[in-house]
């Protein structure tokens, strides 16, 4: 074992880190609601460009969301905007 004392990092630096403006930052994620009670959720596998991937995952890191929430989010606005009846979801939500 060394005998030499624990380094110190913080005082390498004068000032606390900051986050870079623009950077994504991690936040919780919210609950995904279930399309039934009790439905079990299964993949749904599409093939997109790597472009649309990679902005889809930006944009959804960028709301503190998974891929699968912006995913909810964007067909539940799309049915919103052409008017599409679809009941509320209001039930029991998983967490990620």
């Amino acid at each position: 074992m060394s005998k030499r004392p624990p380094l110190d990092l913080r005082a390498l630096t004068s000032e606390p880190a900051v986050p870079m403006t623009g950077a994504a930052q991690r936040t919780v994620h919210r609950p995904v609601p279930l399309s039934e009670k009790g439905d079990k959720p299964r993949t749904l596998e599409i093939t997109v460009a790597q472009s649309l991937r990679r902005r889809f995952r930006q944009r959804a890191d960028e709301a503190g969301l998974t891929p699968e929430q912006l995913l909810f989010e964007a067909l539940e606005a799309w049915e919103e905007r052409r008017g599409l009846t679809q009941p509320s979801l209001d039930f029991p939500m998983r967490t990620r």
